[in-house]
């Protein structure tokens, strides 16, 4: 079995990159143990901003609930509230609506694992349960792990001891997924980032942990936060009331950062290449999918044929995902009181953080240099180290 492009990970920014390649008509497979995530994937929320930042439409087939904003909650409790449009969705139904679309496109879906990808004549050998696959380029959208990249050589992440290891209970309760906010927690409670209340509508809704230097196994912090969560919420619901119908584990790369992403004849994109976010790493398979078409009809899939992937990236995204790591390693540097006064000022501030990237970016910083303008010595060194 041969191809032009084999796409490993049915990911969001794996059947973004397959799509992309095969209308840019390139011969495509997108293998995969499972063709599409469920439900309750930590992974199944997003705000509007980002979807149009990325160039993409929000469509109705898969959004469960619509949401107003956030609730940003300090360890004391000072909430930060911020308007963004955003959706709870059915990550079953958005994987297999773009799932359909690959396969309009002319992608060839194959269920199999990749066990290696070395090198060959003209491009890779890939080994799978299915078989062999000869490839002109591999394109490894498997998630944080990142198995066949980081197999054949690669360092896909340039900081994975900073990838947040999530666990996310769906939970059901009589009326809670009708809350029309995103609340955030910060401080011990989740480690390094953050714990999520996220409602799904009706009497759906997830709780979850994102943590941060402290291994794979973060479920101890879930039975915590749930626990805290329904002490937060007995005023408002009967909580003893509240089951957890699943619970469900992953890791999220959102202060990783990209490194080695391009090799001869193999790339890597969304979390296995540290590009976090459902939006972005839709845009950035995209832009892989397309790089990866236009090299193997080139002639040329080496290290240099798919660099025009890199500088898309850097130049598109860079700059976000700097700011966004050195806003997590001062938030991580911060004690709880610190994080308490910051929300505290915050929270007396009207924040806009509407418009563009760039009219976020400065909205943001004029709000936090007046409400604590000794965090911005902090931001600023972490940005350099990024």
């Amino acid at each position: 079995m041969n191809c032009d492009v084999l796409v490993v990970g049915a990911s969001p920014s794996g059947i973004a990159a397959a799509t992309s390649s095969a209308k840019a008509g390139a011969e495509v497979i997108l293998l995969d143990k499972d063709m599409g995530g469920s439900f309750g994937h930590p992974a199944n929320t997003f705000f509007d901003g980002m979807f149009r930042r990325a160039g993409l439409a929000v469509e109705r087939e898969y959004v469960l609930h619509d949401l107003e904003g956030m609730r940003i909650i300090s360890p004391a409790g000072h909430a930060v509230e911020i308007p963004a449009a955003g959706r709870f969705i059915d990550r079953g139904r958005f994987d297999a609506l773009y799932l359909d679309r690959a396969e309009g496109a002319g992608v060839e879906l194959l269920r199999g694992v990749a066990r290696s990808a070395p090198l060959a004549d003209s491009g890779r050998r890939v080994e799978t349960d299915a078989g062999e696959i000869g490839a002109r380029v591999v394109i490894d959208a498997s998630g944080v792990d990142g198995a066949i990249a980081r197999k054949e050589g690669l360092s896909p992440l340039k900081h994975p001891e900073d990838v947040a290891w999530a666990a996310e209970a769906v939970v059901e309760l009589a009326g809670l997924g009708e809350e029309r906010r995103f609340e955030y927690f910060l401080g011990s409670i989740s480690p390094g980032w953050k714990a999520t209340f996220s409602p799904g509508g009706g009497d759906l809704a997830t709780l979850g942990v994102f943590v941060r230097g402290h291994g794979r196994d973060v479920r101890p912090f879930l039975d915590r936060f749930v626990e805290f969560f329904k002490g937060y919420k007995s005023a408002d619901y009967d909580v003893s009331d509240m089951k957890i119908v699943s619970v469900n584990r992953g890791g999220d790369a959102i202060a990783t950062l990209p490194g080695e992403i391009v090799a001869d004849s193999l790339m890597a994109t969304g979390a296995a290449a540290g590009m976090s976010g459902i939006a972005y790493a839709i845009r950035a398979g995209t832009m892989a999918g397309e790089v990866a078409a236009g090299a193997a009809a080139a002639g040329d899939v080496s290290i240099r044929g798919l660099s025009p992937y890199v500088r898309r990236w850097r130049r598109e995204f860079g700059l976000e995902y700097r700011m966004g790591r050195a806003s997590l390693l001062t938030l991580g540097r911060m004690p709880e009181e610190e994080i308490d006064r910051l929300a505290a000022g915050l929270a007396k501030r009207d924040l806009d953080l509407s418009g563009s990237f760039f009219r976020k970016g400065l909205s943001a910083g004029i709000a936090l240099a007046r409400a604590r303008p000794r965090t911005i010595p902090s931001l600023v060194r972490s940005f350099v180290e990024g």
